[in-house]
């Protein structure tokens, strides 16, 4: 067995350019005397790239893919031929043309090295041509209906399955709301945890902060207390309700009024924890050996939200969301709602932000404040970039829209895609931002969804659908083009 000296990888011209440029510039340009406005053809921003690398990482050889099929810029260094590093090239390309839905590639092949692609599975076709003043044959290999593509199609119908929780939770009087909270207290404790003495009030309501989580019929199914100074009660979710994010929105809520009230400390009675115990610890509680309750030590926080000043019923002012901090679940029901977080939410990103939106709407995605936002993102380092698909971009071209402005002034760091309409199985839309926060709405013209500021699952879960239909996504060029 023969050992390969040599790796071959996926390359992006956005940061590998300079070396994939000066592998072609000495092959093409220096050995094979080829013209640089023919070597330069402006079109490798849009191409699939790749590059070859000996056992010391250094660049050796190099090729690519347009998106029209056509495979070339073949180029291995001199030294590093007959090695099998330019078949390698060429097997990766022919795969990703492939992996994409390709029916076919083809290319300009040199006639000397005809045998080279015949063994590769193409076929000459037509005579010989000059190219560069180098004789060359087009040849072109037809692909069989891909697996991969019906597998790429599988793996996004397999990630359209976001689970966007359906409830709201909201602050209520005990004044006002004490007959139906006692009813389900009664319900979760004496029922369900089988607490034969308990009682389903005491003195402590009056004076207490109460929340409630509600289902889509307006039914409540869970809820929660805390006194001023931190004890948090009665804490509870209905067994056929039961959802890990119904408890964590309750608790956060309680913890960021306990934020708001400069507590250092909250506590959770173990009495009525009842079947919530392991949740707690999860949540960063541990038993105190003082009082034998459930304990959480609150960091001092200094943080702040610029809100904008529509701000929305669901973003409350009073209350600050950190991305890659807050796990709260946040319901938004309005097109403000949608903005305020939008804004609130990318203006903490650092490294990466995507957005999936079929229409990209001028309401939501068409103002000044996101388009400083993505401005600066995008200039900040080479590192940081910003991700758009798209199903339709005319009207975002004919009318103008913020963000295709600073993306065709910063074409390096911020793209827009087309998504193949093959892959449009759900017209829905979300935002992505540094991999860790999520906004969603499962359809994209009406103002119903959700968000949360740390939600790796969530985000790896649709992160995984957003990168299988960007690498199969098409490029407009009237995208790229600047008005003049």
């Amino acid at each position: 067995m023969e050992l390969r000296q040599f790796n071959t990888r996926e390359a992006d011209w956005r940061t590998d350019g300079n070396q994939l440029s000066n592998i072609r510039r000495l092959v093409f340009i220096v050995e094979q005397k080829v013209p640089k406005d023919e070597e330069w053809d402006g079109k490798d921003e849009d191409s699939w790239h790749w590059l070859a690398t000996d056992t010391k990482d250094v660049p050796i050889g190099t090729a690519r893919l347009l998106p029209d099929g056509q495979i070339g810029r073949m180029a291995v260094l001199s030294h590093y031929r007959k090695f099998g590093v330019g078949a390698a090239l060429l097997e990766q390309a022919v795969e990703k043309a492939r992996h994409l839905g390709f029916s076919r590639v083809f290319l300009n092949a040199q006639s000397h090295a005809l045998g080279f692609y015949e063994r590769a599975g193409f076929i000459a076709q037509g005579e010989e041509f000059q190219e560069a003043g180098i004789p060359h044959y087009r040849m072109t290999q037809p692909l069989t209906p891909p697996e991969d593509n019906v597998q790429r199609r599988l793996l996004v119908a397999s990630t359209l399955k976001v689970d966007v929780k359906s409830f709201d939770t909201s602050e209520v009087l005990w004044v006002e709301k004490s007959s139906t909270l006692r009813r389900i207290r009664r319900q979760i404790f004496q029922t369900e945890q089988k607490q034969p003495d308990y009682k389903d009030s005491d003195d402590l309501d009056d004076s207490a902060i109460h929340w409630i989580a509600t289902n889509d019929d307006d039914h409540v199914i869970g809820l929660i207390r805390m006194t001023p100074e931190g004890i948090i009660s009665r804490f509870g979710i209905l067994e056929d309700h039961s959802h890990p994010d119904v408890d964590t929105s309750l608790l956060e809520l309680a913890i960021q009024r306990a934020r708001r009230f400069s507590l250092t400390q909250v506590f959770a009675d173990r009495e009525f924890a009842g079947k919530t115990n392991d949740f707690l610890v999860k949540a960063g509680f541990r038993v105190d050996p003082n009082t034998s309750r459930f304990l959480l030590t609150l960091e001092p926080e200094d943080r702040t939200v610029q809100t904008p000043s529509d701000g929305g019923a669901a973003m409350d002012s009073d209350v600050t969301y950190k991305l890659g901090d807050d796990k709260q679940l946040i319901q938004l029901r309005s097109e403000s709602d949608f903005r305020n977080v939008i804004l609130n939410m990318t203006s903490q990103a650092k490294r990466s932000i995507r957005i999936y939106s079929p229409l990209l709407s001028h309401d939501l995605f068409d103002h000044d404040d996101l388009m400083t936002i993505c401005s600066g993102l995008g200039r900040r380092n080479k590192f940081t970039k910003i991700e758009i698909l798209v199903f339709n971009p005319h009207r975002m071209i004919k009318n103008g829209h913020a963000l295709l402005n600073i993306a065709r002034k910063l074409p390096s760091s911020i793209r827009i895609k087309i998504v193949d309409p093959e892959m449009r199985q759900q017209y829905h839309e979300y935002v992505l931002v540094d991999g860790q926060g999520v906004i969603y709405r499962g359809e994209h013209d009406t103002y119903s969804g959700t968000a949360r500021f740390q939600d790796i699952t969530g985000c790896n879960h649709l992160d995984r659908q957003f990168t299988a239909s960007w690498e199969s996504g098409l490029l407009d060029p009237n995208l790229r083009q600047l008005s003049l």
